[in-house]
């Protein structure tokens, strides 16, 4: 069997509030749509899989690659939510997404370039939100960029909590 990742799974890894213990963030790092059961069976030993994939699909963190509707509906239910929010602030945009470009430049060679991209064309909170999660996960999937990824996420989750250009300026 193989599972994706909902909206809810990409934002357990976009949000400061963390909900998962660590080996179940790990497995869900894991879930990508193509692995099977089998493949993530060794990484991690069957009962620990077995129970963790039954409370991520339990509590929407994960779904059956073939369930598409479902993953529409979680997609729209986070749209709807980010919608409600005040846009972004131009100044916070352009900061984490040269934190973003520069960790594609030095870290992630040609498999960053497409994410590359999609981070250059970010003009919204969830645009920036997804190509933060794609790279993050390319990061932490990456040799040179997994012990640095922690770091930069810590410091983009500080710009965008910033409340003020003053404290955006200390954190930059």
């Amino acid at each position: 069997m193989v599972y994706e990742k909902s909206a809810i799974g990409f934002n357990e890894f976009i949000d400061k509030n963390r909900t998962l213990n660590v080996r179940e963030r790990q497995i869900l790092l894991l879930v990508n749509g193509e692995r099977s059961l089998e493949d993530l069976g060794k990484f991690f030993k069957k009962d620990l899989l077995i129970n963790t994939i039954r409370k991520l699909e339990s509590t929407g963190y994960i779904l059956r690659a073939n369930q598409q509707q479902q993953t529409i509906q979680f997609t729209q239910s986070v749209i709807d939510t980010q919608a409600t929010k005040a846009p972004i602030c131009k100044r916070k945009l352009a900061a984490v997404q040269e934190i973003l470009v520069r960790a594609c430049d030095d870290y992630l060679g040609i498999i960053g370039r497409s994410i590359k991209l999609r981070i250059e064309d970010c003009e919204n909170e969830i645009d920036l939100k997804s190509s933060i999660s794609n790279w993050h996960m390319a990061m932490r999937e990456s040799k040179l960029g997994r012990e640095t990824a922690s770091f930069l996420m810590e410091k983009i989750h500080q710009i965008l909590d910033a409340e003020t250009s003053d404290t955006l300026n200390q954190v930059s």
